[in-house]
This record gives C-alpha cells, structure tokens and sequence, in this order.
C-alpha cells in the first residue's frame, strides 16, 4: 500500500513537472492578476509578517508573492519542485535588487529544514494542487517555530454546484490540479494540524478567460471544452462579463494559524 500511494505521488508531481515547466513564464508575465499589490499587502498584513521574521514560501513558484515578503521580512526562503520556477524567481530577485532570499529545490511533503526554523510559512495557490493536503500542512507546522504563524492562500469552493465546475474547469485546463477544497475543509485542516488562533481574509482574482488559456496548456481540444462550459455558466457560478470580455473568477481565502 505504501508503495502505491509513493507511486501516486511521483506520477503527480510529474504532472507538476510537465504543467509548471511550460508555464513558468507564462504564469509570471501573462497573468498579470498574481502579482496583485493589494493582494500582497493583504497576505502580509494577515499573515502578520515583520522586518525581523525569517519567512518560508512553500511551492513558491516564480516568486512573486516571496518579493513582496522579503521587503517586508528579514529573509525570506522559497521552495518549489520545478527548476523553471526558481530560475523566474531568481530573476526576479535581481529585478527587485533583494539580498535577503534564498531558494531551494524540493518536495514539499518532505521540507529539507529543521523543525522550528521559520517564524512564518506561507503558500499561495498550491493547497489545490496537492494529493494530501494535510500532510504538506503537517510539514510546514514541522519547521514553524512556537508562535509563529502559518498562512494559506488559496481557491476555495462555495457550494457543491461551484466545486463540480470549477474543478472540472480546472482540471481541463491544468491536469496537476486535484480539487479545490471548501473553506470548511480549508478550516477542518488547520484544526486538525493543531494550530489555534485561525483568522480568514478574502478578496476575488479576476483573469480573463483568453488570457488563462494562453497562459495555460490544456490538453488538444480541452480549449475548446473550456470555453463552452463558461459560456453556459449564465448563473455566474465561475465566470463574470464586462463588455465583452469574459473572466474566470476565484474566490481566495487567506487562512492564518498560530502554531501552538
């Protein structure tokens, strides 16, 4: 049984391998969407993030959310299992002129730090790309030290109507991804890793749909599929109009916990 489910878990991060090698840059200059000031602002200011914290991003990916933290923090690590990422985050370092990061090839079920290293471990928009959630959560709780806190940002689902189409979507579009989980179950998992003190904040990402997909590599035909979906969702389960131009829309929770 244990080697099924390692098995499972090396097909899936090939899945990320393949997905998030091609969209490395895409992700980082297409969408212009993650790279939201605000939202950044919002993250650290929940997260509670000062000048004298020494900050861990797990599944970092090109690096936009570390920048904004390591000019808020005192050293900020970023990790991520795709060596493209780390080359668009190191990029980024040097576009930003930060000393105070440092980064790291990993997996992220099995975090190469010590236990209590960090004052803070974030992630962003990962949680929906794992196949054990609650095992990456054990593992970031593993290297917070007492206190410190831990923080989540990810999609979150609002009803069993918004979770079977947006994972469906999801899943058409980028086939590492596994589900988008419900703020309960957002919540159930912060409880159950022991952490105490658990705040939420949220705010919407909006991108528009062709913008998505050329920043995505959906499967020959699975386009397609997409667009027909969106364009019957008229309850607005996922998607939004203005003018006329369509927009993907998420719903983003930011889950803070004190790791006791």
């Amino acid at each position: 049984m244990g080697q099924h489910k390692n098995n499972k878990q090396e097909e899936h991060n090939k899945l990320i391998l393949d997905q998030f090698s091609r969209q490395a840059v895409p992700f980082s200059k297409k969408v212009p969407a993650h790279s939201n000031q605000a939202a950044f602002t919002l993250i650290i200011k929940t997260a509670g993030i000062r000048k004298n914290d020494n900050v861990l991003d797990v599944a970092c990916g090109p690096g936009m959310l570390s920048a904004a933290i390591a000019q808020k923090a005192g050293h900020l690590t970023g990790i991520d299992l795709v060596p493209s990422m780390i080359k668009q985050a190191r990029l980024l370092q040097r576009e930003h002129k930060l000393s105070n990061m440092s980064w790291k090839l990993g997996d992220v079920y099995d975090l190469p730090f010590r236990d209590a290293e960090f004052s803070a471990v974030v992630t962003r928009f990962s949680f929906h790309h794992f196949l054990k959630p609650s095992a990456v959560l054990r593992e970031m709780v593993r290297v917070t030290r007492s206190k410190g806190r831990i923080a989540v940002v990810d999609v979150f689902t609002r009803s069993r109507k918004h979770s079977r189409l947006h994972n469906l979507l999801e899943k058409l579009r980028d086939d590492s991804h596994v589900k988008a989980l419900s703020l309960a179950e957002l919540k159930k998992l912060f409880k159950g890793a022991g952490l105490r003190g658990i705040k939420t904040r949220f705010y919407q990402l909006e991108i528009e749909l062709e913008r998505q997909l050329s920043a995505s590599f959906p499967k020959p035909g699975d386009d397609e599929k997409i667009r027909r979906l969106v364009y019957k969702d008229k309850e607005g389960i996922v998607s939004t109009c203005r003018g006329k131009s369509v927009y993907l829309t998420y719903p983003i929770a930011i889950i803070v916990g004190v790791n006791p």
